[in-house]
């Protein structure tokens, strides 16, 4: 009786804390703005250059390609459906299409993109691309101060940085912790930028576990385990991205307008519960991409598994349908303290 009596108080000051938290921090709204990379890009990428507007991207939803890069759902659709709203339109579908509904919110993410420009042809909206993006929508008066005051900034970025480092910036001449370090506080510059221009609540996910990606544990590690080192660089990553989110809220005088979505542990998670039930699926290894047939870094339609809806990863780099699935469901915790509307 005494221990279930401990258990109890412990309890009571568990939902008082989160009752006084809920208090504090004004909840979300039904705005969501985007900007980042291929996690969170749904349509932005040109539909002219070869990838995810083409066949076996969008199989397991909607059907069909339509610029998401897996075989259905990535981390916007998510977030939005916990919001409650249909994925914001894609920025680019929108400069097309006028008659595109907006009012959900827009998506300026681009697959391939980074915090940084890099020197890939069709990747040129970085972070600073896509928030002048943003910028320049709110100009044309798209949205009220209002619809601002209620609105989410969901950022996911910073991956193809580090991958452009090390394939083209090797000879960086201050090193690994200096790119770093200006890498983070570049980033934390954005997200100021997109609550000066009125967002009033902005969650930023961080690095997934790189070394946990396919294109990091293929032969030797014959996708059998994660590489450390490159994990390593990504909590390394994630701890100052934590530290530039606090000073951020420090400096605002409002500790709830900057959140973090710790993507890197739901993910850790995610693919540990896949292990631990790999004898009820059909897809015994998580790290094993659906794709076993990639051609110029692109899914080959040809080499698609036989039911991607088992796998946990549907590209080198992606997760599937699937395994969004299961690492939002590990990030509902903070989504519901941080985001609730």
């Amino acid at each position: 009786m005494e221990g279930k009596g401990v258990f109890q108080v412990v309890l009571l000051l568990f939902s008082i804390a989160a009752i006084s938290a809920a208090q504090k921090c004004p909840k979300g709204s039904p705005k969501l703005f985007v900007f980042g990379d291929s996690y969170v890009d749904t349509g932005n990428w040109p539909k002219n250059v070869s990838g995810t507007w083409k066949e076996p991207f969008g199989l397991t939803f909607p059907g069909k390609p339509d610029g998401r890069a897996s075989d259905g759902r990535v981390l916007t659709d998510h977030i939005a459906s916990f919001l409650g709203i249909e994925s914001p339109t894609p920025y680019q579908l929108m400069k097309d299409d006028a008659s595109k509904n907006t009012q959900q919110g827009l998506n300026f993410a681009y697959g391939g993109s980074g915090v940084f420009p890099t020197t890939w042809t069709w990747t040129i909206d970085s972070m600073t691309a896509q928030i002048n993006h943003f910028d320049q929508v709110l100009k044309e008066n798209e949205y009220s101060q209002r619809d601002l005051d209620n609105s989410i900034a969901l950022v996911s970025t910073g991956a193809n940085d580090y991958q452009f480092y090390f394939t083209a910036m090797k000879g960086f001449k201050d090193g690994l912790p200096a790119f770093t370090e200006r890498l983070v506080n570049e980033l934390a510059a954005d997200l100021q930028r997109i609550n000066h221009l009125g967002v009033k609540k902005i969650a930023v996910a961080t690095l997934p576990p790189l070394g946990c990606l396919p294109l990091n544990t293929i032969p030797p590690n014959s996708y059998q385990s994660c590489d450390e080192e490159a994990n390593k660089i990504a909590m390394i990553h994630n701890q100052l991205l934590q530290k530039a989110v606090e000073k951020l809220n420090t400096d605002d005088g409002n500790k709830c307008t900057f959140v973090i979505l710790d993507l890197y542990n739901a993910m850790v998670s995610a693919i540990a519960q896949f292990r631990q039930n790999a004898e009820n699926t059909e897809y015994k290894n998580p790290l094993q991409p659906c794709c076993f047939k990639i051609v110029d870094h692109i899914c080959s339609v040809d080499g698609v598994c036989a039911n991607p809806k088992s796998s946990f990863f549907f590209d080198l780099g992606h997760p599937s349908d699937n395994g969004w699935n299961a690492i939002y469901s590990f990030l509902q915790g903070s989504l519901n303290k941080d985001l609730r509307v």
